[in-house]
């Protein structure tokens, strides 16, 4: 889908990683620009294995890698001069970090009108708190999703999955594929500014609205295991091991249909979505009682599986690749990588007509691996100019 399309990537870590990266799977030439001398900082996150990170491998497969030291001014000219060709530029430095080094969007979109320029931060790049750092867990904090997570008298507890990374990484993936559709007709490159605290709080869908309809009200809690507002609804602990049933008013009957045994439409006090709300600690010990009737939670997921109950096994990560429903998807797949081995890491998450199932992994490439192709290609290098490049410190390689 995204032949042709050059994106010039200065990200490191994870938000605009997991951007690129979706670019990279659809067919763009990602080029990753690391900062030299030692590359991304993901290169030494867990799992390393003597130089090699396959936390970076899983973020990174499928892009080509220049290092450039960012604080030369030749390497500034080189980016400036790389962006001159590209359609799209992606990065998550803090504020004001190329600007200083006349990178920012209006120089670079200056020169290359065409130019997609998408920026990711914590708090964006306007507003009092633009210039503060920051990480996922800061995001989550003051979007709000920390606030309503935990138990009902504990702390708030943040997600461990990284919500805020990959959300504005994902809302930035939308943002320049529908800037790369108005360039068509327009001309004109976008200026996209993604914040990842904005990207989790626009994944409340009561939070915000619930309490303004209702003089400050209905205010969420946190509700522990259970949601509070909808039960029959959170993780149960099953004949062995733990799974989550989510059951609306729509679901209640088939729920009743699966419960025969405990005769549950014939218990009045249950038969609405109050009567739930106001009994639901009884409801909650009735339900997970009766689970412990069957003999395994697949024979239990099954019986409510028959009754269209929407049910799910909780799953660790670290097992999805013995899940069949993981292996049919692609969900999860292996990058044999040459210094690490095999790697599992995430399947490619898009699925559409045109864009093929992979048979084989893309690599993650080396640090600088690309240096002479990309300013070969892109800007006419000559090996002896490359060269000097390289030992002026200007560029690296591993």
């Amino acid at each position: 889908m995204l032949d042709g399309v050059r994106v010039l990537d200065l990200t490191q870590y994870l938000s605009g990683p997991a951007c690129t990266l979706l670019m990279a799977g659809l067919g763009a030439d990602v080029i990753k620009v690391e900062p030299g001398p030692a590359g991304d900082a993901a290169r030494i996150l867990p799992v390393v294995k003597g130089e090699h990170s396959s936390y970076f491998v899983q973020q990174n497969r499928g892009k080509r890698s220049i290092c450039v030291d960012l604080n030369q001014p030749a390497g500034h000219e080189l980016i400036a001069a790389l962006a001159a060709e590209c359609d799209v530029l992606v990065e998550n430095f803090g504020h004001g970090v190329l600007e200083k080094r006349g990178l920012g969007p209006d120089a670079l979109r200056a020169a290359n009108p065409g130019l997609i320029y998408a920026s990711i931060s914590t708090f964006g790049r306007t507003g009092s708190k633009a210039h503060l750092p920051g990480f996922d867990l800061i995001a989550q904090a003051y979007a709000g999703s920390a606030a309503i997570t935990g138990e009902r008298d504990g702390a708030p507890l943040a997600s461990a999955a990284p919500i805020g990374d990959v959300g504005a990484g994902m809302m930035a993936f939308g943002a320049i594929s529908a800037a790369l559709y108005a360039r068509g007709s327009t001309g004109e490159g976008q200026f996209i500014d993604v914040s990842m605290v904005e990207c989790i709080f626009n994944m409340h869908p009561f939070a915000i609205q619930g309490p303004s309809m209702t003089d400050d009200k209905a205010r969420l809690k946190r509700t522990g295991r259970h949601f509070g507002a909808v039960p029959p609804a959170g993780t149960f602990m099953g004949p062995d091991g733990w799974l989550a049933i989510h059951v609306l008013a729509g679901q209640w009957s088939r729920l009743c249909d699966a419960a025969v045994s405990i005769d549950l439409a014939g218990m009045d006090r249950f038969q609405t979505p109050k009567g739930r709300g106001d009994n639901r600690i009884e409801l909650l010990e009735i339900l997970e009682a009766w689970m412990q009737t069957f003999p395994s939670n697949k024979e239990l997921i099954a019986h409510l599986e028959s009754h269209r109950v929407p049910v799910a096994p909780v799953i660790d990560p670290a097992d999805a690749h013995l899940d069949d429903w993981y292996i049919e998807r692609g969900a999860v797949t292996k990058v044999d990588d040459p210094y690490l081995g095999p790697v599992r890491v995430p399947g490619f998450p898009i699925h559409a007509s045109g864009v093929p199932r992979r048979s084989v992994e893309p690599l993650a490439p080396e640090l600088g691996a690309h240096n002479s192709d990309v300013l070969g290609e892109l800007l006419g290098y000559t090996p002896d100019q490359i060269a000097e490049l390289s030992a002026s410190g200007v560029i690296t390689a591993a």
